[in-house]
Parts: structure tokens; C-alpha cells; sequence
């Protein structure tokens, strides 16, 4: 009943949420003790299939964050665009090809600048933080040091994510972090299960829309810790949404599961490891496993991923199988702001063969980046 009543007062225009963001953006910033670190980039990928069905394509993305300092405590602005995807494209079809695809998108499907996160990062002493507002959580807690940056590394969405993560998209939320003497680190999050991509309008103010049928919570804790070169990384996680069983038995069943990262980094070579697991009777990627090499040297980089995405047991359709993915590329570093990317990709039954779209189960692919840097 509070709630119901909450929800009339607030207006449900698209605009407001809008307004009220870049209200709380002038307010903070006014206080900041000086003029905002500006990072981020602009990114240009040309991707080719050898399959007469589906489109090549050419995305555009560029991503500026801008941090202001407020003595101890921080306040940062994600700003976020991208261009309209071609119809019948690699992105739209392939969906695993390329992590950087549609991530600024109207309930059109058509490109546009938006606010993605807009975050206040309050330092409660010298060990313990806590992260607030419209944010990102999968950037705090399925971080790879060689494989999670989409516009430098690797581009395919197995080399980048853990695919068995019911991660919602920028989100309201929370983020708590606590870092112990021993290097151990406790991070834990809440936030809602949809984020702006999630909602059928991708709008803002379905975002504070909190009454909403079938939402929830997505709720995130995890331990890491640093062993000399190696990095380990293990959490669980809960998305409370209404989800539909396979069988059809059930409408409001939640969805749960576990992952585990793993890297190491010596003298320029560097290899990371994803697993993950989650409900098998609600989540179509049951299971995964993704390996990841990177050699660095002088200005070159070079790397080489294998991935296997598990579809659930549930599924009983013999023509859906496990997707699997292959990724290599070599980058140039032209100068300080300009890197270069070759990438080659090799899918085979790409979103467990799930499309009406007439293919081959095996997909070569290869790609172009050309990437501006803003450091």
C-alpha cells in the first residue's frame, strides 16, 4: 500500500528521472574542490562474416566518465553513445561477437547518448567504501586484468563477461567494499534486477518504477585476493525477479548461482580463467568455462580465448546445443591515445542456435578496431 502510494507521486514521464539525475549532478558538482578527471574513448569496430545472410557491420562507441573529488569522497558521470545497428547485422544475430554492441540503445533500437552510471563513492575509513547510485555492478565484482575491456582486448562477449551471471544492466544500487590487512577483499552489492536495458522502454523512469510486475533484486557478495602474480577472485549471487521455468510449471521462481575467476601475470604474458554456474530449470546458460592468454610486448599485445557456453539441461530440443567461441587478435599501440586491432573470430552455435535466421552452426569472423583513448 506505502509503495503504491509512493509510485503516484512520482511523475512517469521519461523525462523526470532524467531531470532529476542532472539536478543531483550540478548540486555535487558545485561542491567538488576542482574541475572534473575526464577518462574514456571512442571506439570503431568493422566486423565481416563469410555468411551471405548476415550483414557486415560497422559500430561506433564512445564512453567519457568524468570523476570529481569531494575531499575524500568521489563523484563520477558516465556518459555513454552509440550508433544505430544495421539491420540483419553480426551484433543481431550473433550476439557473443561483440560486447561493445548496443550498449546505448533506444526503445527504437536507434543509437543515442545516455547517462549509464552516476555514482557517489563515500570512503567510510581507510579500509571500507561504499559505491551508491546508477551503476554498473558488474564492474566491481567479474574484473579480469587481461579479459573485461571490450575496446582494447577482447571483443567477443565470452572473453569480456561471465555469461552464466544474471547481471542486470546499469542499475540502481549499491556497491560495499571492505579490504582487510591480510590483501583479502570483501565486496557485496544490492540492486534492482532491472537496469535500463532490462525494462521494455529503456527508459529512466522505469528505473525508479520499483512497484513494477516481475521485478526484484539482484543481490552479489564475493571475497578476492592477491598471491604474489596470481589473482583469485569466487562469489555467489541471487536475481529475485519472476523468472519462467522451462517446463512452464512455475512463473516466479529466482535465479541463483556461483562463479570463480582466476589470473596470473609474469613478464608480460598473462592468463585468466572463468567458471560459472546457474539454475538450470530458469537459466539458459547453465554452465560456462572461458581461458584467456595475452602476451604484451613493446607496443604490441597479442591474445588467444577459448570459451564454452553450456546450455541447460532443461532444454529438451535437440537442435539447440552448447555455444563455443574462439577469439585471437593483435593490437598496435600508434601512439599514446591510438591503438589498432586485428581480430579473429570463430563461433560455433552462437545463442544456442536460438535465431530464425538461416546460418551455418560454424561462424568465422573478422574484425577491425581502430580505438581513441582518453587518459
Amino acid at each position: 500500500m506505502l509503495a503504491n502510494s509512493i509510485k503516484q507521486r512520482i511523475p512517469q514521464s521519461p523525462n523526470f528521472a532524467i531531470n532529476l539525475l542532472l539536478i543531483i549532478t550540478c548540486l555535487l558538482t558545485l561542491s567538488a574542490n576542482a574541475s572534473p578527471e575526464i577518462t574514456g574513448g571512442t571506439t570503431m569496430t568493422y566486423l565481416s562474416s563469410d555468411n551471405d545472410n548476415i550483414n557486415n557491420e560497422l559500430t561506433f562507441s564512445s564512453d567519457l566518465v568524468f570523476t570529481w573529488s569531494l575531499d575524500q569522497d568521489s563523484f563520477y558521470l558516465y556518459l555513454e553513445a552509440y550508433n544505430s545497428p544495421k539491420s540483419n547485422a553480426i551484433s543481431s544475430i550473433l550476439p557473443e561477437a561483440n560486447t561493445d554492441a548496443g550498449s546505448a540503445l533506444d526503445e527504437d533500437s536507434k543509437g543515442r547518448i545516455q547517462i549509464s552510471e552516476i555514482g557517489y563513492r563515500y570512503i567510510i575509513d581507510q579500509s571500507q567504501s561504499l559505491t551508491f547510485g546508477l551503476i554498473d555492478v558488474s564492474g566491481y565484482f567479474d574484473q579480469s586484468r587481461i579479459a573485461s575491456d571490450e575496446n582494447t582486448q577482447f571483443l567477443g562477449v565470452s572473453f569480456v563477461q561471465n555469461p552464466t551471471i544474471e547481471f542486470p544492466d546499469y542499475a540502481l544500487g549499491m556497491v560495499y567494499k571492505n579490504s582487510f590487512q591480510t590483501g583479502l577483499v570483501f565486496r557485496s552489492a544490492v540492486s534492482s534486477s532491472h537496469g535500463i536495458s532490462d525494462n521494455p522502454n529503456l527508459s529512466y523512469s522505469q528505473l525508479v518504477d520499483i512497484n513494477s510486475d516481475n521485478k526484484g533484486l539482484f543481490l552479489i557478495s564475493s571475497l578476492s585476493q592477491h598471491l604474489g602474480d596470481w589473482l583469485f577472485k569466487g562469489g555467489v549471487w541471487l536475481n529475485t525477479a519472476d523468472h519462467q521455468t522451462f517446463d512452464n510449471s512455475d512463473s516466479d521462481k529466482s535465479n541463483y548461482g556461483g562463479y570463480l575467476l582466476t589470473g596470473y601475470q609474469v613478464n608480460g604474458h598473462g592468463i585468466n580463467l572463468r567458471l560459472g554456474t546457474s539454475k538450470e530449470s530458469v537459466s539458459l546458460a547453465e554452465n560456462f568455462i572461458g581461458v584467456s592468454y595475452q602476451y604484451k610486448q613493446a607496443s604490441w599485445a597479442f591474445g588467444l580465448g577459448a570459451a564454452k557456453i553450456f546450455l541447460s539441461d532443461s532444454i529438451s530440443n535437440a537442435a539447440n546445443k552448447d555455444t563455443q567461441q574462439l577469439e585471437t587478435y593483435a593490437r598496435y599501440k600508434i601512439n599514446t591515445n591510438f591503438l589498432i586491432t586485428a581480430d579473429m573470430q570463430y563461433l560455433r552455435n552462437s545463442n544456442f542456435n536460438f535465431t530464425d535466421v538461416i546460418y551455418t552452426e560454424n561462424q568465422k569472423l573478422l574484425g577491425l578496431r581502430l580505438t581513441y583513448l582518453i587518459e
